[in-house]
């Protein structure tokens, strides 16, 4: 026996998820809640913070992993302008032009704040 209607395509998750904010938010929020009553893994006790940073980082590990950051985020918006045209690409460089330029300035308060070390003091 045929089946007369096809097998609906399998739904993403980006597409669930955009069905419950745009059609049902209320859906969203009971769907949300038991993510939210989990207990927290930090010692205040915040259950709205999904990432904590630890209190006693250095300065220099923060720049850091900014600029790792703002280097991996040059590097995607690289990949995203080779496709875009218009209008499109130019904002997409302007973006580009900002993250470089934050960048320089981490680069600069880095250095700041660890200078870089002579070359004969690495030498074993």
């Amino acid at each position: 026996m045929k089946k007369i209607t096809p097998n609906p395509p399998c739904p993403s998750a980006a597409d669930f998820f955009a069905s419950l904010v745009f059609s049902e938010p209320s859906k969203l929020d009971t769907t949300s809640k038991p993510m939210l009553d989990a207990k927290s893994a930090t010692q205040d006790g915040d259950l709205h913070s999904l990432f904590v940073l630890t209190p006693n980082i250095d300065t220099e590990t923060l720049l850091v992993h900014t600029r790792e950051n703002l280097s991996s985020l040059n590097a995607m918006t690289d990949d995203l302008i080779a496709e875009l045209r218009g209008q499109q690409r130019i904002r997409a460089l302007a973006i580009q032009q900002f993250v470089m330029l934050s960048e320089l300035l981490i680069n600069r308060a880095l250095e700041q704040v660890a200078p870089p070390h002579s070359a004969h003091a690495y030498a074993v």
